[in-house]
Order: C-alpha cells, then structure tokens, then sequence
C-alpha cells in the first residue's frame, strides 16, 4: 500500500493535480564539495571581520558562540555540541532571529548577574557615538532574547556618566572594540575605552555595588581619565609607558586634555598573571600586531610597565593585515579560555580569510599560554572567496542540472595587490537533491587581469543566435568581459578566450550584467546594474547572429530604479528579471542587503517599474547581495542563491513558481501528450508547435538520470524494467514533464 501511495504521489505531482505549498524562504544547505573534502557548513556565507561572544543560546547550560560580522552587520549563531576538548559548533540560524539589528561593534557580556548574557553594542543613533545595552531572557521556547534597557541621563538610550555641565554620553569609537570587564574586581562590570581625542584609555567605573544596586545597574563615573599611564601613539607599534604610576606618559596628567584625532584601537583585559589586576592586549589599526601591555599597578590603580609588541611571541605572534581585535573564549571545550583573533577593519583593504586565528590555551584560566591551532577557524568549512560573491545558475555541462558559477570581487594579498576568479560548481547531485563540487577555479582565465580588474559578475545568454549560452562576465570598472561559447545546442560549454571591452559597453563601475530579451524582439539584450544603484538597458540593434548594443545605454535609468538608501552615494544594483504569469517581473539587489521587487515592465521600458516588494523575503544575509533564481530541486518552485560581501553563498527556497522566459506560460501549451501510457516498447511524445525541444531525459523514482539525448518524437524505452518513471523534455523556454509507466 505504501508503494501504491507513493506512485499515486509521483503521479498527481507529474501532471499537476496536487500542489504543495512550499514554505517561502527556507534556507538551504546544499553540498558542495572543495578538492574531495564536503565542507560542513558551506553556505553559511562567509566571514570578513567577525566579533566572538560566548552565549548561551538555548538555555542547555552550555555556552554557545555568537559571531557579529562587521561587515554587513551580521548576526551569526552557532550551537556547542559539547564535546570535552573539541571544537564542536554547529551553524544554527534560528537563533539569530532573536538578535537586535546592531552595527559596529557587539560583546555579550552578563552585567546584572543572572547568568544570561547581554549585549552591549554601537549606538544605532546616526552621528551619537556611545553604548547601547540590551538586556538578556529566555523566551516560552527556551531561546535566548533581548529587550532594550531603557537608559536614563540623556536625550539618547545609551550609556551616559555626571560631567561638569551635565551627563555626557560614554564615548567609544564606532571603529573601535572597547574592553567591558570588571577591572576594579568589585563584582559590576566597568568599561575601558579610548579617548575621544585618542591616545590614552579611560576606565569608566560601575557605581552599582558601591550604590547598593547589587549588580542590576549600569552607573557608570570616569574613574580614570588615564587608564594604565600609557600613550598609544599609533606611530609605532610600541606604546608609550610611563616612569611614573601618577602621571601618564610623555608627562601628559590625566587631568589635562588633549587634542588630536583617534584613528582606531582594540581593547581586551585579562589577568594574564593571577594577580589580580587586568592586563591589556591592544590592536591598532595601523599595524597588524597584538600588544600585551603588563599591569605593575593594582586593580583599583592600573600601571603598564613592560610590553610585549609580538603577542604571543611565546608561540606564533598575531599578524593579521588589518587592525587585529582580541578575544577571550572558551572555543574547544576544555573549561579553559582561548584566545581568538580576529581583523576589525570593517571593509576588504585587508584579510578576508584568514581571519580567525585559534590559539588553544594550554596552560590555565589564572596562568594563560597561547599556542596557536590554526587561521582559519570556521571559513574552513564555509564557501568563501573573501571579498564579494556574484553567482549564476546555468546547466554548463547541459546535463539537466543547474550548476552554479560564482565570480569573486577578490582574496586579499598583500601589497594592495589582487586576486580575483570565477568558479565553476558542478552539480553531481540528483534532479531533486543538488550536490555542487568545485571543477575549475579560474573558469575563462580571467585571473591574470586581477591586477587591472576584478569583482567578477558572470551572466550566460545565447548573443550569437547559435542555440548555445555564451558568457558575459562584469568587471569592477563597469567593463564587461565576452566568452563565445563554441559548443553548439546541448552540448557541454566549450567557451573561446574570454575578450576584454565587449562592444565598448561602459556604466562607471561594477557591472553586473544580465542577457534578456526586453522587447520581446527575439535578440537577446542587456540589463547591468552599477555602482551608482541605478540600472542601464542597453537594446540589442542587430540581428540574431549579430548582436549590436550601443556604447551608450538606450536607458541609463531604467525603471527608474534606484537602490541606494537615504543619505547612501552607492547602491551596487543587481539586476535579475524572471518571467511570472506571462509577464516579466525585476529582482534587484543592493548594497545593504535588500531584494527590491518591480512590475509593470512590460511595454514601459522608457517608464517607471512599480515597486511592489521593499524586502523580498527579508532575508539578512550580508551587504552587497547578488541573488540568482532557479529550481535546483523540480519541484516547480525556484530556489534561491544568494552571494554577500563577506564572500560567501546563502540558499533559499522561495515562492516563485518556475515560468518560462519567453511571453508564454508553461500552462499555456495547448497540447502536451504522451502515449501510449502505460506503454511497453515505444513512447511517442506530441508537442505544440509552439515548443522548440532541445532534449528529452528520463528519471527513475530514485531521481536518477536514465536515458539523456536530443528531442526525438519517438522514444526507444523496451530496455527499461518496469515501473514509474518521469519524462522531461528540455525547451527553448523551460521544462515540461510528464509521468509514464513502463510495463
């Protein structure tokens, strides 16, 4: 019976009687596979300048970890499976949904003492440097979530301290990562943090157990204008340290103010020493070093009398291009803290993969020893090509599968020099279930131009009139590069050298180009996105086997489309344009992370599209997201990849039924037939003249690929055992599938 159900299934599904109501925007986690190795959590989505917290995400007692990424603003949550002396984190997106949005800057940290951590984060005021706090709880679901502390003292929610002329709001640089910790060892959590002038550090002090708050207060006073007696020039890489516990260094006292522009530091305190005061390890942005600075002092009176300008030069010192943050966590397990390092630039000058550096801590929490265990700390079991992600879907190989090629903005190398690709993934998986493996890494060879062009945006489209997809690939310099793919109608790509300058096309920067009939003329036309937000149609003025596009756009603001936000110069649009219902409908991506939606294309290309989604999905995967569209799982609805800034992928399943991309449904077919059914020798298939075939391929119940060859009216099928099999066939505009039993 269950076997009869199961072909009564296959059945209503083949000749679309039963519809299943596919949940919108689940994510995705197809298998990709790098040089024979399965990476665990591929489509994570990469990570640039990622900030550590341990937190305990689902109220088990164990802690888990929460990753902030810098770039994009991302909150990133990962559940510990608790294996003593192990890392053992497994990518848990579930959890992020309870995260607030936050920029800049994130610790988590419990300072009412209730065992749940909290956030203390950058203010989300435009233009109001200072601290935000939000206070941790479990939900009915055993989640942890966040409500805003409502601070008092200001005009803003954030933390302020008693000045001279009224409460002043407590500075920390958007560009910094302050130290939140208790330093005096009274039990509250204080805050350390660069001066606004820069150069020296400030110890604001919690007055909650001096007030008889107990913990529950943030009450904050400057109880140290010079914190530790250091200077930090930013000039070199040693600080100045004073001669004196009194005075800060260069005879600077703390009382004096000082002038100057502070460019950028990170701060971590910790008892290197069991002591009982706090260290300091100091990152600068000028410099790729971590400085340990000794405390002499005491707790109540930090005093930094001797650096260590290698840290940790016991072992393998910190040398991360650009401006190293420091993190103080339990990573494998052991109850014993590590140390992770991390660069906190926020943009792609430096670093963009390497940049989680593991040091196990193998002496004590009270006597630390950092060894380091690797770089890569995660990125290793993610896709990431460092900076910037623009894939497409398209069966390379033309064996019915989508593969998936990605192009990459660049991976860092030092010297301002650049390395960017494109990539090409096969999918070895099965009709239903996608399985990608990487097979080339600088598909069209356009590695050597990295010095001169980069940010590579691969599209495919026949411009030659000759049944096969050729290749247009966009360039940091709104150039765009052209690959005549020589392969000839169903064949697997075989594509000539790729050219530089097709047609003197130039939008300024960053072209992301799609290939698209417009007019519906039957020539195949240009739609590029740019840096600028706007988009640009080029019309396709020649002939079939000849395409000719004009040097300027036939329309530089198409739609009348702008990504950028308020107050944003750049919008980094890209275009994709789907057919729905008959009628072509744009997906564009932005430079913040949104899918904007317009209709009312057709017919209006010298209009205004209408908008009709501000957010699709409201997927938050990153800045700078490049989304491409196809069903990579038949199962009628497209599916969804979405490339990010940090240089990773992200998958979907969205809502959009697949359609065809010429101006007729696949439901509009006035005939589609096979027969005879069931049938024993010969399968005849009947189109309507409107179908251009390409192929026809046949599926067991397994998914499996059993017969792959050109359209042919009559299909040869005696060598087949009997069961239920699926017949597609390969069209011009899509696919059309029907079910048939073999007897």
């Amino acid at each position: 019976m269950e076997y009869k159900n199961t072909l009564l299934l296959i059945f209503l599904l083949c000749n679309g009687l039963f519809t299943i109501n596919a949940q919108s925007f689940e994510r995705l986690y197809p298998e990709f596979i790098h040089n024979g190795t399965t990476l665990k959590e591929a489509t994570v989505g990469g990570l640039s300048s990622p900030q550590f917290s341990e937190v305990d995400l689902n109220n088990d007692g164990i802690q888990d970890l929460y990753i902030y990424d810098k770039i994009g603003g991302l909150s990133l949550t990962y559940l510990n499976g608790g294996t003593p002396n192990q890392v053992d984190y497994r990518y848990a997106p579930e959890y992020e949904v309870n995260f607030p949005n936050l920029i800049e800057w994130v610790l988590l940290r419990d300072y009412n003492g209730d065992g749940i951590q909290d956030i203390f984060a950058y203010s989300s005021t435009p233009g109001i440097p200072g601290v935000e706090v939000y206070t941790g709880y479990y939900n009915e679901n055993n989640r942890i979530a966040f409500r805003q502390n409502n601070l008092q003292g200001g005009q803003f929610n954030i933390i302020y301290y008693p000045g001279s002329s009224g409460n002043n709001n407590l500075y920390v640089s958007s560009v910094d990562y302050p130290a939140i910790d208790d330093i005096d060892g009274d039990g509250d959590l204080d805050i350390v943090t660069f001066n606004v002038a820069g150069g020296i550090v400030e110890l604001y002090d919690n007055q909650s157990i001096e007030k008889g708050f107990g913990k529950d207060s943030l009450d904050f006073i400057v109880a140290d204008r010079c914190w530790g007696k250091f200077f930090e020039s930013g000039i070199t890489k040693e600080v100045d340290l004073s001669t004196n516990p009194e005075e800060c260094a260069l005879n600077f006292r703390a009382s004096e103010p000082r002038n100057g522009l502070h460019a950028g530091s990170t701060l971590l305190t910790l008892d290197m020493d069991d002591d009982g005061d706090k260290e300091i390890i100091l990152g600068d942005i000028s410099f790729t070093n971590l400085n340990l600075l000794v405390n002499g002092g005491t707790a109540k009176a930090a005093f930094m009398t001797s650096q260590d300008i290698a840290f940790p030069s016991n072992n393998v010192p910190t040398d991360i291009p650009l401006f190293p943050a420091a993190f103080y966590l339990d990573v494998n397990n052991d109850g014993i803290k590590d140390l992770l390092t991390a660069p906190n630039l926020g943009n792609d000058i430096g670093e963009t993969y390497e940049v989680a550096w593991f040091y196990e801590n193998t002496g004590t929490n009270e006597n630390p020893v950092f060894e380091l265990r690797q770089k890569d700390l995660f990125t290793e079991d993610m896709i990431d090509y460092g900076t910037g992600a623009q894939p497409v879907f398209v069966d390379y190989n033309q064996d019915g599968l989508q593969d998936l090629v990605v192009g990459n903005k660049s991976f860092f190398v030092p010297g301002g020099n650049r390395n960017a690709r494109v990539y090409l993934y096969e999918n070895i998986g099965t009709p239903t279930s996608p399985k990608y493996e990487l097979k080339n890494d600088d598909l069209f060879g356009l590695n050597v131009f990295s010095q001169n062009s980069w940010r590579f945006t691969p599209t495919f489209g026949d411009l030659d009139g000759d049944g096969d997809l050729d290749a247009l690939i966009g360039e940091a310099f709104g150039n765009l590069f052209y690959a005549e793919n020589r392969a000839g109608e169903g064949q697997p790509f075989q594509f000539n050298t790729a050219t530089f300058g097709y047609q003197n096309i130039d939008v300024g920067q960053s072209s992301r180009p799609q290939i698209i009939d417009m007019n519906r003329d039957g020539l195949a036309d240009l739609v590029i996105g740019e840096r600028n937000g706007n988009l640009n149609y080029f019309e396709n003025i020649g002939t079939t086997n000849n395409p000719i596009f004009p040097e300027d756009p036939t329309n530089n603001f198409f739609g009348k489309v702008d990504t950028r936000e308020i107050n944003q110069v750049t919008g980094y649009s890209v275009p994709t344009v789907l057919e729905m219902e008959g009628n072509y409908q744009l997906y564009v991506g932005n430079e913040i992370g949104k899918i904007l939606v317009y209709d009312n294309l057709d017919g209006n290309l010298n209009g205004t599209f209408t908008q009709t989604n501000t957010n699709f999905g409201n997927v938050k995967v990153g800045g700078e997201i490049h989304p491409t569209f196809a069903d990579i799982d038949k199962d009628g609805f497209l599916e969804m990849a979405i490339g990010n800034f940090r240089g990773g992928l992200t998958f979907f399943k969205t809502d959009l039924r697949q359609q065809l991309t010429n101006t007729q449904n696949l439901a509009d077919y006035q005939y589609f037939a096979i027969s005879p059914n069931p049938v024993d020798q010969v399968l005849r298939v009947q189109l309507d003249i409107a179908v251009k075939p390409r192929q026809i391929r046949v599926y067991n119940t397994l998914g499996q690929l059993i017969v792959n060859q050109y359209f042919t009216k009559e299909l040869a099928i005696s060598n087949l055992t009997s069961g239920v099999y699926v017949l597609e066939v390969l069209t011009d505009g899509g696919v059309l599938s029907k079910q048939f039993i073999k007897r």
